[in-house]
């Protein structure tokens, strides 16, 4: 009994180093099926299908994959398989793996990647394999094309924002009151932190004592402005106030304080590449009596 067994079992070594030694790389096909299913913080999310073919006659175990995505030679995003994946004999299984792709990590592209409706980009990686008592890896190498506008525009608008790309600054002011207007100087820093220029088509501001009441001055931006990239910019303004619309609406703590708190409303206009942004300013200014 103990030696049938042993002959058993030293046949069925023998039967799994021959099935081992007979067996063949499984091979990645391609990349099929490829769609951007959302965004999630900074990160486009992309899926996608993994097809891989088991030549064997058993079947085999992807234990473990992972990607990373390219663009001109630039890690941009990354992709991973970390749960085990059953490869069936002699077939061709589809893969679904989700990938990231950082859409800061494409500010450098901005302008090339807003210009095309589809833009190639490089996937490159490798998947363990266990086959019996062999191990593989399969080499992945391929391209693919997304079309990244609408996550670079969304990604702009959100960067474009009054307080750190525009913000008012006092420079200073006729003494209140004087007989019929007081002129206020002003200017506007707007600085521009993306890699790609963009125009300020239009800029206009409310000035307001009461927001619950009429403005007592208005002022426009009278020809584009345009901004070159990671640079900032002044732009003057000079506005005049109707003292006899203030006085309809004086408070005595203006008197006693010796000064006059502005609430300003407004909106910038910007364009990118023909695409337009709008950007809401409020702010409150202190002008001294």
């Amino acid at each position: 009994m103990t030696t049938t067994y042993k002959t058993k079992t030293v046949i069925l070594c023998i039967v799994l180093l021959m099935l081992a030694s007979c067996s063949k790389k499984p091979e990645f096909i391609s990349i099929e099926n490829i769609s951007i299913i959302g965004s999630e913080n900074d990160n486009l999310i992309v899926g996608m299908d993994y097809m891989v073919y088991n030549p064997n006659n058993v079947r085999t175990k992807l234990r473990q994959s992972s990607m990373e995505i390219y663009y001109k030679d630039s890690l941009v995003g990354n992709g991973f398989l970390n749960e085990e994946v059953i490869l069936s004999a002699n077939d061709t299984l589809k893969i679904p793996v989700t990938c990231k792709i950082d859409v800061k990590a494409l500010h450098t592209f901005y302008p090339e990647l807003l210009a095309s409706d589809s833009s190639k980009f490089d996937l490159k990686g490798n998947g363990r394999v266990s086959f019996m008592l062999n191990s593989f890896t399969i080499a992945l190498d391929d391209q693919i094309e997304l079309n990244t506008k609408k996550a670079i525009l969304t990604e702009i608008e959100q960067r474009l924002d009054y307080g750190e790309n525009f913000k008012l600054r006092s420079i200073s002011s006729n003494r209140l009151p004087s007989l019929r207007e007081t002129r206020l100087k002003l200017r506007m820093e707007t600085t521009n932190p993306l890699p790609i220029a963009y125009q300020i088509d239009s800029l206009k501001l409310n000035f307001y004592l009461d927001e619950r009441k009429g403005s007592v001055a208005q002022w426009s931006l009278e020809k584009p402005y345009g901004q070159k990239p990671m640079e900032s910019q002044i732009i003057p303004l000079e506005v005049t106030l109707n003292n006899l619309d203030i006085l309809k609406q004086l408070k005595f703590s203006w008197l006693t304080n010796q000064k006059v708190n502005f609430t300003i409303l407004g909106e910038v206009q910007v364009r990118i590449q023909g695409y337009g942004f709008k950007v809401p300013i409020k702010d409150r200014m202190e002008i001294g009596l």
